[in-house]
């Protein structure tokens, strides 16, 4: 293009530049230009992807109508070709000649003066093969990195017609066969961590690949974690036989064979010597760093703030998350751990100590030190809690660890736990408030906001179906107590339910008495998630609990319960505030404690249990007048 000067302007028109690999747009330069609607735009692709050559009207009414051809016949083509010339303009310095050229029997696009996305793909794809040729694993990856960076969502999003399908499948199969490549040279770089969270989120889309859950399973066991590379097997074994009657292929199947011997070289995982390296140059073993973090835990809703709080640069070494059961404590720890993975080269731990699990007592700190030894490559230790203390100590002290403890019963599990390294950071959750436990942070989490309470009912059970029931979608949400918990699987049970408007559901948890048997999904239940909490409680605290439930408001003063009870009022204060602690009952002031929505109706359910609960008339009738504060 010519040079000007701030008085004569440049005749020329400037580049065009298309992309595909995502929605069709263009610009001319700075400028954004509208293509139209989407068949004209499915007209353009079906040209721009068959640069300099030409193609016939007949061609391209079966490309973008199929067998549905619009009533005016082949007459709409020369409609759209005329509509997307003048949107286009012309070339260079021909001023007369459109980029889409008029040729017998069809049109050509004119691939001079433009650009297009898959071009730029296809170059960089090509540094990336030859850079991989030459033994630059580094450089291929990172060439591989930028081809798939031009992706920007689905190619030719949205687009009708046959063709833009089959061309979306063929740069869908590009996308993953980069992907694969940047993986393999991230293997052979011992790079396995990289590549585990991208091809986890792959996997919901490509449930059946047999190829990507090979890289998954290679990549899962390059990190140390061979249980979770077996179960990635598992789940696409269950998969295949139930979707579509068949056994996983021989190939999958070596790899897991590799897996359960433990053969790294089965697996090629070891760095191999390549071309323009000595061939008696030997190559270091890939160092494995563990990383445990667990694959799903659902999609974080809301807790923006909490996260910040959690991965702020120069955050707290030791932070606790605290929240009523269902609250997404494992969600907001385990995104905030993928946050701070990187600033932590030594691994990432994840430990669940089960405080609160019906199928299995919570884990000693004994067996947790041993464990959390063997990942860090300490070997089997032995001795009693002290002694295993120290050695955990020791073998943390030059580390850079990011530690996740989940579903702490207690500060004694937790304590021996902690990593002696300067630079590691460690978050807990749990229950309860473990206010035995030295920390730098306490992050308590309750309900979601209202705005993200609907958001995230909304995205459970689909924006369109949302967006006719709003009025609902606020009921249902507000009838949850906005927990992500009692949100999901309010969700997950209108989701399952296509037939059922989400008043329905509103409808059917409108009698408070059965609320709590609405939310209930499987194994998955917010009864059975408050009742871990409530048989974990001793059974003076169970007492109260029950009693508060019965009082006005689920509300009462604790000179109120103590006399309800028959108790002394310093010991009813203390079960209160036990119960505080266990995120069971609020405090929205000094001697003030109140039982809300869900909780309360679980706590009513439980009296109701009782056939006879002493002091409950008394209670009812103190608790209701402020003089019984």
């Amino acid at each position: 293009m010519a040079m000007t000067s701030d008085t004569t302007p440049d005749p020329a028109p400037r580049l065009l530049d298309f992309t595909v690999l995502g929605p069709v747009r263009a610009w001319r330069g700075a400028t954004r230009l509208d293509l139209g609607p989407l068949r004209q735009q499915a007209l353009l692709a079906a040209l721009l992807l068959r640069p300099d050559m030409t193609v016939s009207q007949r061609e391209l009414l079966d490309g973008v109508w199929g067998v549905e051809p619009p009533g005016s016949g082949s007459k709409i083509v020369p409609v759209y070709v005329h509509r997307l010339r003048r949107c286009l303009g012309t070339l260079g310095e021909h001023a007369q000649e459109s980029v889409i050229a008029r040729e017998r029997g069809g049109y050509r696009f004119v691939s001079r003066g433009t650009a297009v996305d898959l071009m730029r793909l296809d170059e960089t794809a090509d540094e990336a093969a030859a850079a991989r040729r030459s033994g630059d694993l580094a450089a291929a990856a990172s060439a591989c990195l930028d081809a798939l960076a031009l992706f920007q969502g689905e190619p030719l999003a949205g687009l009708p017609g046959p063709f833009a399908e089959a061309e979306r499948l063929r740069l869908e199969e590009r996308r993953l066969s980069l992907l694969q490549e940047k993986i393999e040279c991230q293997f052979q770089l011992g790079r396995f961590v990289d590549a585990v969270g991208e091809l986890h989120a792959l996997m919901p889309k490509h449930p059946h690949s047999e190829s990507l859950t090979s890289l998954l399973m290679r990549a899962l066991y390059g990190s140390g974690r061979q249980a979770d590379a077996l179960a990635a097997y598992s789940h696409l074994r269950h998969r295949l036989v139930e979707d579509l009657g068949v056994e996983p292929g021989e190939r999958l199947r070596r790899v897991h064979q590799a897996v359960l011997r433990g053969d790294d070289a089965a697996l090629d995982l070891v760095p191999r010597d390549e071309a323009g390296r000595g061939a008696g140059t030997p190559v270091p073993p890939a160092r494995r760093v563990p990383d445990e973090l667990p694959a799903e835990v659902g999609e974080l809703v809301g807790r923006q703030d909490e996260l910040a709080l959690l991965t702020g640069g120069g955050g707290p070494a030791v932070v606790a998350v605290d929240g009523v059961a269902g609250a997404g404590k494992t969600a907001l720890a385990v995104c905030a751990a993928r946050a701070l993975r990187r600033d932590h080269p030594d691994g990432c731990l994840f430990v669940e100590l089960h405080g609160h699990d019906e199928r299995r007592d919570a884990v000693p700190p004994e067996r947790a030190l041993r464990r959390l030894l063997r990942a860090v490559g300490a070997g089997n230790a032995s001795g009693d809690l002290d002694e295993l203390a120290a050695s955990w100590r020791s073998a943390t002290a030059g580390l850079r660890l990011l530690l996740v403890l989940d579903d702490a019963s207690g500060a004694d599990q937790v304590r021996p736990l902690l990593p002696a390294g300067a630079g590691s950071r460690v978050l807990v959750t749990g229950r309860r408030r473990l206010v035995g436990l030295d920390v730098d942070r306490r992050v308590s989490l309750g309900g979601l906001t209202r705005q993200a309470a609907e958001a995230l009912l909304t995205r459970i059970v689909g924006a369109e179906r949302a967006a006719a029931e709003p009025v609902a979608v606020r009921e249902l949400a507000a009838m949850c107590d906005r927990l992500p918990l009692a949100l999901c699987i309010a969700g997950a049970r209108l989701q399952s339910r296509p037939s059922w408007a989400i008043g329905h559901l509103v409808h059917r948890m409108a009698d408070a008495r059965g609320r709590l048997a609405e939310l209930t999904a499987e194994d998955r239940s917010v009864e059975g998630a408050f009742r871990l909490s409530y048989d974990r409680l001793p059974a003076a605290e169970r007492r109260a609990f029950r009693a508060l439930g019965t009082a006005p408001d689920g509300r009462s003063g604790h000179r109120a319960l103590a006399a309800a009870l028959g108790w002394a009022a310093q010991g009813a204060e203390r079960a209160l505030e036990n119960l505080v602690d266990a995120n069971l009952v609020q405090q929205p002031s000094v001697h003030q404690y109140r039982l809300n929505g869900l909780l309360a109706l679980f706590a009513q359910e439980l009296a109701a249990e009782e056939s006879q609960t002493p002091g409950r008339a008394g209670l009812v009738a103190v608790a209701g007048t402020p003089s019984g504060l």
